[in-house]
């Protein structure tokens, strides 16, 4: 049994803690309660919340109207009252003679508010005892009979006294709308239920506006009903902050926006691939095409030596894991890293909007955990109204994507003749392709046979959402279905449930918002890539028997294939819950508290049984029962504060604190020698001494303070300023806190008045710069303190090694952000561009320092002296090309280019990483320099100092590593943007993305150890170009088995000539929507469309026959086909 130890312990005011040798121990146990207990809270707390809310809609049904009638009598207005109130209208036949017919409009209007609003200009009154409401004839005084000698001056009225309520089109309240006097600094703004009182005179102008809606222009009444439209200026658009929102017309720092339309119009699993080549400065890669293998995610270049550089994602205000579970595969190179991405596990139908921070305005405000870029993902929620189901079906198929381009049986059996006269020799009795053993008729095409089966696609998504009073709803599910194109290897399969309940008490005060989301996933695929296996002789054995066993013939392929046999079986649980509590007990004052909880787990079965074994040795069946648990707790308080500050000024200030509790646990248990292929699943069927298992926990906490300051003149000039505490269980004693903020700001030249006049083509324009710190922590928990694993048994007992030293001074890595950006627009609107220069600073980089093996670790923890530099453009272009009344033409342009620099290295530390040159990329690699195919012998040719040769073992000049590595290759993106156009005609519409990389990559010819003319493998194309002849000039070496080839095929493969540009264009989605015409449904139905999509359509490159996206001999990203409808009722 292997256990897991923490040397030190970590103490903290106020705690003490005890250390025990088979698990890792809270240092700060904020929830001490067993995991039943706290399911059976949060039941009762989920069962309290909905009870309260029911009462909320009570007691708001019987406070609140809503309201729709035109020039209707009364009579009808009171029954329709009563309806909804229960209260009851008393009155007298004739109190309602000579009354006029009323138009009114009103949503969760308060009953004596309305009551006052349609009886104004009628002859009556009223008067509310309880539930009754009492009517009677307004009493008219007689005239006071005044003295002719007195004499009478008329008084105006001058000020009135404006009551309203501001919506959307839906009817949904807006939350915080400006009402502004226009011309003057009088204003104020709507409360938690969208109204408002301001005084003003009669002939003044009320200018209404609110964040991503057109502002309105209205004059003053007794009662103000505005409903706001949403706006299509890219300057209105709403931007998600870290404890707020913003506009791209008002915001200081870099924000992306992706919104839930763009999402909707990619069928895909994982949300990053939908945003893959449209966020400015984020490069995503997915390492293979398989459905549900790992996501790597870049912000701004690489800024660190050997930890992580993935973003902090943050769902609903809670923290969310970036990596996937560590699911274990065997040794075999061919096994992918199958963990995936922890954004898997959410349903991107639900997602409204994804935010993506990068400069340090954005990202400083989440200190140590911002330092490589942050991600914000606002789920949907329930909205007010009537009723809407929303069904969406679509189902397609996936193919295999771009494959190497292999040589024919005669073209390979010719490469193997030639062979053979290269080197003199004569096929023996172990070259089965040659000697008549394997048929000379047979021609297979082994990726027809591995990967060409269309994998079907499946996806539905159904959502019910709606409001009944103050109370809004949102309940959703989904579930998908990803087939593997390698032959009868599994599918990827997930479902869910999505759930909102949010509700604003009648005064605005009070706003909770609950929200569940619950995601079950089981991928049986296999985690193997067979396309690396593929390239066998055309001639060779099938691969399975007529039985369907694997075919183990001498000579066969079985063992390159004999994963088809064996088992995976990976599920996952994953449930996020957020809790949001607001209160504003006066005006301008909200404190605010999010409580989150996230739980991801996972089971993982591993199976090697008896037909995975080639019958004739002497094997073992093997089983394994992997489970995996990581849960957090998020606790984040804070308070916010509004007010006006100056004449045109407005002050926003917000303190508050951050507590994450995690907690991570893994239990391993392997089983061998199993007695039935089927008692595979459970490692314990096996015997009690073929079973050993290992259990490790690991928790972690971190606790922050922040406050945020932010002041906007006249929209003119805005500054903002962060700062963030951070403390993290990471660390030690001496460096367990951080300091880090940032300050940003924006001058809006355009509202200059005397910028008007200079440039009235440009509509908007404005300056805005950032400069702070951020933090990078992507080290495991407790990195500092030593650690322990048992050994073999020594003298009758347990024994102890380390595996990890001790380090108090290990601390943040530490990075500077400078940006400087301008945003201008033109011809009001039709085109808008955004220009950001940046430069980044990482410094205090956390790695491993190689020891000695006696002192049994693999490293020792510290801050390398190494600083990493990453500078570089990112450039967005929006224009609208045609804009008509039944037709548009829009278009976005991003290009993102990055400069990554090591400017310092101690030469004093000697790092695992040998390819670390300063003045040169951190994903530089250093190889062989590359000279050529030797035109008089045909063998490869490279250069050692300064010499051109055949350099080998066999030679007696090998090339040794790393001194011989004399070429540089830089493997960072040179270049990476997109274009995504939007036409639109009527109810059609037409959306395709073209994506483009310019980098280095490894080429097919690079990506084979063997050269043409071997036994059994089979090259690509580029072999036909081989030298054949002395004095043939080529880039190919000759074909031959002889070990002088071996040894240079070697060579090349380490070296420059392995290595070429990938620069490649790529039509990456393409989506047809079709909205039918409403009058076909009359009332049934809102709305119904149809759509077809597809990705990876084509791609332009000179990069041949590997996929220039993925850079390798794996599975290429899949072409995707699927088509369905949605529908709203």
């Amino acid at each position: 049994m292997q256990k897991n130890a923490i040397g030190r312990g970590i103490p903290m005011p106020g705690h003490s803690m005890i250390v025990s040798c088979n698990r890792t121990p809270d240092p700060w146990p904020l929830f001490p309660l067993p995991l039943t207990k706290i399911v059976l809270v949060m039941k009762l707390t989920i069962i309290l919340l909905i009870f309260f809310l029911l009462q909320v809609r009570a007691s708001s049904r019987a406070q609140s109207i809503t309201l729709t009638m035109k020039d209707a009598p009364l009579k009808k207005v009171f029954a329709a009252i009563k309806k909804q109130s229960d209260y009851v209208v008393f009155y007298n036949q004739d109190v309602l003679t000579d009354t006029k017919p009323v138009s009114v409009t009103a949503y969760n209007t308060p009953l004596k508010e309305l009551l006052e609003m349609i009886l104004k200009d009628q002859p009556i009154t009223f008067l509310i005892r309880e539930k009754t409401i009492i009517l009677s004839r307004k009493v008219v005084q007689p005239p006071v009979q005044l003295s002719p000698s007195l004499e009478v001056t008329p008084v105006e009225a001058t000020r009135l006294l404006v009551k309203g309520i501001v919506t959307d089109t839906t009817g949904e309240p807006l939350v915080g709308a400006s009402v502004k006097i226009k011309g003057t600094l009088n204003g104020t703004t709507t409360n938690g239920v969208g109204r408002f009182q301001i005084d003003a005179k009669p002939d003044d102008v009320l200018i209404i506006s609110y964040m991503g809606y057109e502002s309105r222009e209205v004059k003053p009444g007794t009662y103000v009903i505005m409903a706001l439209k949403p706006s299509h200026s890219r300057l209105d658009e709403v931007q998600v902050l870290a404890y707020g929102i913003t506009t791209r017309r008002l915001s200081t720092g870099t924000i992306s926006t992706i919104k839930a339309e763009e999402i909707a119009r990619n069928p895909v699993v994982n949300v990053l691939e939908a945003l893959k080549g449209r966020v400015p400065g984020m490069f995503i890669e997915q390492r293979t095409g398989q459905p549900g293998t790992p996501i790597d995610v870049t912000i701004r270049g690489k800024s660190t030596v050997l930890t992580s550089t993935q973003p902090l994602y943050i769902v609903d205000g809670v923290p969310y894991p970036s990596g996937g579970l560590p699911f274990i595969y065997a040794s075999n190179t061919n096994l992918l890293l199958k963990g995936g991405n922890a954004l898997d596990y959410l349903n991107p139908a639900m997602i409204e909007s994804i935010d993506v921070l990068t400069d340090a305005d954005a990202t400083a405000i989440y200190g140590s955990r911002g330092g490589y870029g942050v991600v914000l993902i606002t789920t949907k929620k329930g909205k007010g109204g009537k009723p809407v189901l929303n069904i969406n079906a679509q189902t397609g198929v996936s193919v295999r994507g771009q494959s190497p381009r292999l040589l024919n049986l005669d073209q390979y059996l010719m490469l193997r003749r030639e062979a053979f006269k290269n080197d003199n020799a004569t096929p023996g009795p172990g070259d089965l392709d040659l000697n008549g053993t394997w048929p000379l008729d047979r021609n297979t095409n082994w990726m027809d046979i591995v990967a060409g089966a269309s994998g079907k696609t499946s996806m539905f998504n159904v959502s019910y959402s709606g409001g009944v009073g103050n109370v809004n709803y949102l309940l959703a599910g989904n579930y998908n279905e990803q087939q593997s194109i390698q032959r009868n290897t599994g599918a990827y399969k997930s479902g869910g449930v999505n759930l909102n309940l949010n509700t604003t008490s009648p005064s605005g005060k009070v706003y909770l918002s609950l929200s569940g989301a619950y995601t079950s996933t089981l991928n049986d695929m296999l985690p193997v890539d067979f396309t690396n296996a593929v390239l066998l002789a055309p001639n060779a054995p099938p691969i399975f028997l007529p039985d369907g066993n694997l075919n183990w013939e001498p000579g066969a392929s079985g063992n390159d294939f004999k994963d088809f046999k064996s088992i995976t079986r990976n599920q996952t649980n994953n449930l996020i819950s957020t809790t949001e509590f607001k209160y504003m007990p006066v005006k301008g004052l909200t404190f605010r508290a999010v409580v989150g909880f996230n739980m991801l787990t996972g089971r993982q079965n591993l199976g090697y049984p008896s037909t995975y074994f080639d019958p004739s040795t002497n094997y073992i069946t093997r089983g394994s029962l992997n489970l995996y648990t990581v849960r957090t707790w998020n606790l984040d308080p804070n308070i916010n504060y509004q007010f006006r500050l100056g004449r045109s000024g407005k002050l926003t200030a917000t303190v508050g604190s951050t507590l994450v509790n995690k907690l991570s646990y893994n239990q391993s248990t392997n089983g061998f020698d199993f007695l039935s292929d089927d008692l595979l699943v459970n490692p314990t069927f096996s015997a009690v001494n073929n079973l050993t298992t290992s259990y490790t926990q690991t928790p972690g906490r971190s606790l922050s303070y922040f406050s945020i300051v932010n002041y906007n003149w006249a929209d003119k000039y805005i500054l903002n300023l962060n700062g963030r505490y951070d403390g993290s269980s990471k660390f030690g004693p001496r460096h367990r806190y951080g300091k880090f903020g940032s300050i940003g700001a924006a001058w809006i030249i355009s509202s200059e008045n005397w910028f008007k006049g200079v440039l009235p083509v440009v509509n908007f324009a404005k300056v805005r710069g950032s400069i702070g710190r951020t933090g990078g922590d992507a080290i495991p928990e407790y990195s500092y303190l030593n650690t322990f694993s048992n050994g073999t048994a020594y003298q009758g007992g347990v024994s102890l090694f380390p595996t990890k030293l001790y380090n108090p001074d290990l601390h943040w890595e530490r990075i500077l952000k400078k940006e400087l950006a301008l945003s201008v627009e033109f011809l009001n609107g039709r085109i808008g561009l955004d220009v950001a220069h940046y430069k980044n600073r990482s410094e205090n980089q956390l790695v491993a320092l190689p020891v000695a093996s006696t002192t049994g670790s693999t490293g020792l923890p510290i801050n390398s002296g190494a600083v990493i530099v990453n500078r570089g453009y990112d450039i967005t272009l929006n224009t609208t090309n045609i804009r008509s009344r039944n037709f548009t033409w829009k278009s976005t342009i991003t290009f993102s280019v990055n400069k990554n620099t090591l400017v310092a290295y101690p030469t004093g530390q000697v790092l695992t990483n040998i390819n670390l040159v300063v003045g040169k990329s951190v994903q530089t690699i250093k190889v062989f320099d590359y000279a050529g195919v030797d035109p008089e012998n045909g063998y490869y040719a490279f250069y050692k100092d300064g010499v051109k040769g055949q350099w080998n073992f066999a030679s007696g000049g090998a090339l040794r590593d790393p001194k011989d590595r004399t070429a540089l290759m830089d493997l960072a993106p040179k270049y990476f943007g997109s274009m995504l156009n939007t036409v639109s005609y009527k109810g059609l519409s037409v959306n395709f993305v073209i994506t483009f990389v310019d980098r280095i990559g490894r080429n097919m010819q690079g990506s084979q150890s063997l050269s043409a003319g071997v036994f059994n493998v089979n090259p690509s194309e580029y072999a036909l170009n081989r030298w054949q002849k002395p004095g043939d000039q080529t880039n190919v070496q000759r074909a031959s088995q002889s070990l002088i080839a071996a040894l240079q095929q070697y060579n090349f493969f380490n070296s420059s000539g392995a290595y070429s540009s990938t620069r490649f264009a790529r039509l990456s989605s393409l989506n047809i929507n079709y909205n039918l015409p409403s009058s076909l449904f009359k009332k049934r139905i809102g709305n119904l469309s149809i759509f077809a999509s597809g990705t990876n359509l084509l791609t332009i490159s000179k990069y041949k026959d590997l996929d220039p996206d993925n850079l390798g001999a794996g599975m290429a990203p899949l072409k995707k086909f699927t088509a369905g409808l949605n529908i709203t009722l």
